[in-house]
């Protein structure tokens, strides 16, 4: 502590080291009122550590998500070779990648310029003795330490509004220089920030920063505003900085919430369109998504990684740099990591890796923490490791059934059945036998949903990740309405359909169809399984299933968005919804 007490005052109660000269005002603020809310919840936590239930609960608004919410912790657990203390974390904002840094164990100076959200990364990290919060705007921060890893994560943009040398050079240059200088000589700098050019932009998603769509795109920046940059411009400045060494990698939906980060090999190489299922199921997660995008990103993904775009078009970066060759050598060169969304609770939560090998990709599967399960959970959490199969996911199929001109029941049928041909060959089911909806069925089979399913070039289905096992037999009705519901909830719009009737009336036609008719009452009762499980396994249970279910209509005139109808079906069943 002792390197802080020629220019800063430590104040105990805070557990903050402030300037001791007075300096201009930071005004950076989310609000009094969800500053002073946060900063209770720190006070007041048993824990607050990254994974802390009370942390979890605490969470209600937007704000409190964003800083209490584990997931933002995804953007650095790929790196984490590179994240060496002394580490220095500009703009820590209120602490959540702080408490991060500072569980590994690192020395972790965060610097923050809010008095306020200092003070409450102070209390987040008042157990952690390595970790130094400093209250000053980063250019009345003066030493003579050299850093091993630098951070500006979601920092860099407001170099315009808060960073001057008084020079008429542009900020943003100026910031990225004086960080090359404080870095040691094989250290890195760790930058995080929206792509002005992303995907989600040109689909009508509102420019973060100036609240308002196409503004990125069109450049309606100023030399006082924020600003943010395509990939080549963000690359160009940080070599002009010193830091040639870089690499890129992509975070989606974005660098806030990460589920997904890719490496630019994956998006690049010989692999790229196979990851497109994975990016498109991140994409449709964004709790920023405007309730009618100019066009449905998860299926543009596909010919845009198709033709080599996937870098440029990425929703947001995740870059690392270095002055010194080698220094990010083994961090993210291939493949991908994907978390899946944070909201299960923290025994189910999951890390799946692809790793590029000479006969494909080889996705692997591990536990994200080592909180076990209780003790008496009806379902069992199977992560195996297997060969990536190439084909098309049939969960995601549905889409484009809905989106032809008037589609019909008919058509809806045609796909259900392909996956209940499959379910009954996996579940070694006789073509002559006779179903019923309470026909027994392997607890094992549980997660044989469509979602589940790729059908090959030659029509073969076959199954993957089969990662709930139920510990008792199941209904067959149970894993019908599961696998149909589950693929409605994930369909983002549709054209007008010959089908007029509620949600719950096209689950019963399509059991009807495939030979296992379910009354209404009976789809309910499976409905009401479904949220008993999701409510095991998830933070965001199924509430009032039926009320919302009856209200919801699938016909509507010319191409409409199911919006409403879907969003309704996803509030009251919470799915996990990803290819993966």
């Amino acid at each position: 502590m002792d390197r802080f007490e020629k220019d800063f005052r430590y104040d105990n109660e805070r557990n903050v080291w402030s300037l001791k000269a007075r300096t201009d005002v930071f005004t950076y603020s989310d609000g009094d009122n969800n500053e002073n809310y946060l900063l209770s919840v720190m006070r007041n936590a048993a824990s607050c550590e990254v994974m802390s239930n009370d942390l979890t609960r605490a969470m209600k608004d937007w704000p409190s998500t964003y800083h209490l919410h584990h997931q933002r912790c995804n953007l650095f657990r790929p790196i984490d070779s590179l994240t060496i203390g002394p580490i220095l974390e500009i703009g820590a904002g209120c602490g959540a990648l702080t408490r991060f840094l500072g569980e590994k164990g690192e020395t972790v100076v965060a610097l923050e310029g809010s008095p306020r959200r200092a003070s409450i990364i102070g209390e987040r990290c008042r157990d952690l003795p390595r970790v130094s919060v400093l209250n000053a705007n980063f250019q009345d921060f003066h030493t003579d330490a050299k850093f091993k890893t630098i951070t500006l994560i979601g920092v860099l943009e407001y170099a315009r509004l808060y960073f001057q040398d008084g020079s008429a050079e542009d900020p943003i240059d100026q910031l990225l220089r004086r960080v090359s200088s404080m870095m040691a000589p094989d250290g890195v700098l760790i930058v995080a920030i929206e792509n002005q050019l992303g995907l989600k932009y040109f689909a009508g998603f509102p420019e973060d920063h100036l609240g308002t769509p196409m503004s990125g795109i069109e450049e309606h920046y100023d030399d006082n505003s924020v600003v943010t940059f395509g990939r080549k411009e963000l690359g160009r400045r940080l070599a002009d900085a010193g830091l040639s060494e870089q690499r890129f990698a992509y975070p989606f939906p974005d660098y806030k919430f990460p589920e997904a980060i890719l490496s630019e090999q994956a998006l690049t190489g010989p692999h790229a369109e196979k990851y497109a299922d994975l990016v498109a199921g991140c994409v449709v997660n964004d709790r920023q998504r405007p309730s009618r995008p100019s066009f449905r990103i998860s299926k543009a993904i596909r010919p845009v990684v198709r033709n080599g775009l996937g870098p440029d078009m990425a929703n947001s970066f995740l870059v690392m740099c270095s002055k010194t060759e080698g220094a990010l050598k083994g961090t993210l060169e291939s493949g991908a990591i994907y978390f899946g969304n944070g909201d299960r609770k923290k025994p189910y939560l999951k890390v799946v890796e692809f790793n590029e090998q000479k006969n494909g990709l080889y996705v692997t599967r591990r536990a994200l923490t080592d909180i076990p399960p209780p003790s008496n959970a009806s379902v069992t959490q199977v992560l195996e490791d297997e060969l990536f199969v190439e084909g098309t996911n049939w969960g995601s199929k549905l889409q484009d059934v809905m989106l032809k001109r008037n589609w019909s029941l008919e058509d809806v049928e045609v796909w259900a059945r392909v996956w209940f041909e499959a379910f009954k060959a996996k579940a070694d089911i006789p073509s002559s036998t006779r179903l019923r909806a309470d026909t027994e069925i392997d607890g094992v089979l549980m997660d044989a949903i469509p979602k589940n399913l790729i059908v090959d070039d030659s029509g073969v289905g076959h199954f993957f990740d089969l990662e709930w096992k139920a510990e008792s037999k199941l209904e067959l009705g149970y894993v019908l309405v599961r696998g149909l519901a589950d693929s409605l909830a994930s369909v983002e719009s549709a054209r007008k359909s010959k089908h007029s009737s509620d949600l719950t009336s096209l689950i019963g036609d399509l059991c009807a169809g495939l030979g296992v008719p379910l009354k209404r009452a009976e789809i309910y009762v499976q409905l009401e399984k479904e949220d008993k499980f999701q409510r095991e396994v998830s933070y965001k249970p199924g509430v009032g299933s039926k009320l919302r279910l009856l209200r919801s209509h699938i016909s509507h005139p010319n191409v409409n968005r199911l919006d409403k109808v879907l969003r309704n079906l996803k509030r009251s069943i919470y799915f996990f919804r990803h290819p993966f």
